[in-house]
């Protein structure tokens, strides 16, 4: 028969000399079990080792997590909210500049940007393609994180709280993906 030492985690066989006390007599089958079981052991209530259970997780708590990540993603988007509203007067400004064409009187955050050889033209067109990457993402963000908790909340309800993990770790990796080289861990505009 085999022996498990809670001290140190190892397995010993009844045929060694230095098994050390406190150490636990065990089926080969509990050894077999322990082992395949891929989870920490923990000595149950009758002093016998088993494999340490999963802490279950709520639906509350998965949902809490996805919106935890979207949160993370618009923030490294935006940054703070002041940011988020400082791109929008840029892109107002920019979308107003070239509705006209790109002429008359340059917009105060547009002519910010029209620096370093960059002309007024080309600091709204950037300005433009920022806005429109920045809406995509956040379009991504929202779409993927509602799609995600529908799928969470179906898991749940089916019993599969492991899939619904999944889905939200699933689910927080392409929130990231969407807001690679966007706002304002892209060039600041």
């Amino acid at each position: 028969m085999p022996f498990y030492d809670p001290a140190s985690g190892g397995f010993y066989s009844d045929d060694r000399l230095d098994i050390p006390d406190g150490s636990v007599e065990i089926t080969e089958e509990r050894r077999t079990l322990l082992i395949n079981s891929g989870r920490p052991i923990v000595l149950g209530a009758d002093g016998l080792p088993e494999p340490q259970q999963a802490v279950a997780i709520t639906l509350q708590q998965i949902l809490e997590s996805v919106d935890r990540a979207a949160d993370q993603a618009r923030e490294a988007v935006a940054g703070d909210p002041l940011r988020a509203v400082e791109y929008d007067r840029a892109r107002l400004e920019a979308e107003q500049f070239a509705a006209a064409d790109y002429q008359g009187e340059v917009p105060r955050m547009v002519a910010a940007w029209a620096l370093n050889g960059r002309t007024a033209r080309q600091a709204a067109d950037s300005i433009l393609a920022e806005a429109a990457a920045y809406t995509e993402a956040l379009y991504q963000i929202r779409e993927t994180r509602l799609q995600a908790k529908e799928l969470i909340r179906q898991a749940m309800a089916e019993g599969d709280s492991a899939r619904a993990e999944d889905i939200a770790a699933e689910t927080v990796a392409a929130m990231e993906a969407a807001v690679q080289g966007v706002g304002k861990g892209a060039e600041a505009t």
